[in-house]
């Protein structure tokens, strides 16, 4: 089957067992990334490679079209920012991925919240049609997993990229009959997750080791913030235990060549990988 991806490094594995089983790549729109936390330098490569276009430019008709009369049979998107225009199903399957159990957790970011508010039916990635209301349509193919009580943001993506090769396999192997049997979503069931805010974000040194410790393991190397000596920081990785101690919270204790360590309500903080925000 031919196919076009839409996306970046992320599922990069899952497209190259796609073209391992014969589907024929016929071309990639991607997005402008930082190269710090997503990078799309790979799917470039592999679009190089096999000699199909790579477009960095949000998708429009007049860039789908052109693969319509080629004769591409699937438009493949997995974490792409941009709305895809419509694509009728007589020309052509669009599908998309998210990384929830759909009906629950939509969203453009939900994976933060899930881990915050400890919500475990959402947990898995799942192939729905594409329809022009965000992570709405039929499901195709989708896979559960627990979420933990230690869950951090790179082990659920981690869990997706582990399943999303055979996840792909098993979709573009049978994906004229997984589409006229996929089933409704239940709009009954259905929960929308908004976008983390910044102030989401921030570590307080008033907080306990609990509340800093599920900030930290849902925003990972995203970036949880910090305020120390009237400057913000943004923290990669850190370690938070419970001590007790007589320290005024915010009290930094003790630096070491790289790592700082800062009292907090019930314990503290040792951070280990931080960069500050220029204003």
């Amino acid at each position: 089957m031919k196919f076009v991806y839409f996306g970046y490094d992320f599922m990069l594995p899952a497209i190259k067992r796609l073209i391992a089983d014969g589907h024929e790549l016929a071309g990639v729109f991607s997005f402008p990334v930082d190269n710090i936390f997503n990078f799309n330098n790979e799917t470039k490569a592999l679009a190089q490679e096999h000699g199909k276009p790579f477009t960095l430019q949000p998708a429009k008709d007049k860039h789908l079209q052109p693969y319509i009369d080629d004769g591409v049979e699937c438009f493949l998107s997995a974490g792409y920012p941009h709305k895809i225009p419509p694509i009728d199903e007589k020309d052509a399957y669009a599908v998309n991925v998210h990384p929830t159990r759909l009906p629950k957790g939509r969203g453009l970011m939900p994976i933060p919240p899930i881990i915050l508010n400890n919500i475990t039916d959402a947990a898995g990635v799942t192939a729905h049609k594409m329809t022009q209301e965000f992570d709405a349509g039929d499901i195709l193919v989708q896979r559960q997993f627990d979420l933990l009580p230690t869950e951090t943001v790179e082990t659920y993506t981690a869990k997706i990229a582990m399943r999303a090769p055979d996840m792909f396999s098993e979709l573009m192997a049978d994906l004229p009959g997984l589409w006229n049997n996929a089933a409704k979503q239940d709009q009954s069931q259905a929960t929308y997750l908004k976008p983390p805010t910044n102030e989401e974000r921030v570590l307080s040194f008033d907080n306990t080791v609990k509340q800093i410790d599920k900030i930290t393991r849902a925003f990972g190397r995203f970036g949880s913030i910090v305020k120390i000596n009237e400057r913000f920081w943004v923290v990669f990785d850190c370690d938070v235990w419970k001590e007790k101690h007589d320290y005024r919270p915010g009290t930094a204790v003790a630096k070491m060549s790289r790592e700082i360590v800062i009292a907090i309500k019930d314990g503290f903080i040792c951070i280990k990988d931080y960069q500050l925000i220029e204003n």
